[in-house]
């Protein structure tokens, strides 16, 4: 046995293994992303006067319904003869929640009638319609009542206001 040889081990560390796995994983988490989307499917209404509201999940309460009249409740369904006594757990459980309403753009206004009825017998005071803002051209003053347009009212209440 010979020591202190010109023989001696190599101490490369081989990567190609580790790029592969790594590749392998960015290519999974790139497909299965878009499959964890939040929320039901819905083609959102576009609107020019669209205030900020909370997307803090323990402010708000969202409420969704789709083209064919389906109902969710965050994400889960509900149905219809049931959205009420729904909501009102939902308020007794947290008073200060405000309710959100994503509705399709093709969903029947009855529909969406219904689900105001129910908030407001749960005793939710009001509610926001979620839609999808309508960016105003360059050079394009902002439309009174719109986020970043002056106040027009004389409350001094800036966006949305409430359902009474």
């Amino acid at each position: 046995m010979e020591i202190g040889s010109s023989r001696s081990l190599k101490s490369d560390i081989n990567v190609t293994p580790l790029v592969d796995v790594m590749l392998v994983m960015l290519i999974i988490f790139m497909v299965v992303t878009p499959l964890l989307h939040k929320g039901i499917e819905v083609t959102l209404p576009k609107a020019r006067n669209v205030a900020a509201v909370s997307e803090n999940e323990k402010e708000v309460l969202v409420v969704g319904i789709t083209a064919g009249g389906q109902i969710f409740v965050g994400d889960d369904p509900v149905d219809a003869t049931a959205l009420t006594s729904v909501l009102s757990a939902k308020e007794r459980d947290n008073p200060a929640l405000q309710l959100q309403i994503r509705g399709d753009r093709n969903a029947h206004f009855k529909d969406l009638k219904d689900i105001v009825r129910a908030g407001r017998e749960a005793g939710f005071g009001n509610a926001s319609m979620i839609a999808e803002e309508i960016k105003p051209k360059p050079g394009e003053a902002p439309l009174p009542g719109a986020a970043g347009a002056p106040s027009t009212s004389s409350t001094g209440n800036k966006g949305a206001q409430p359902w009474q």
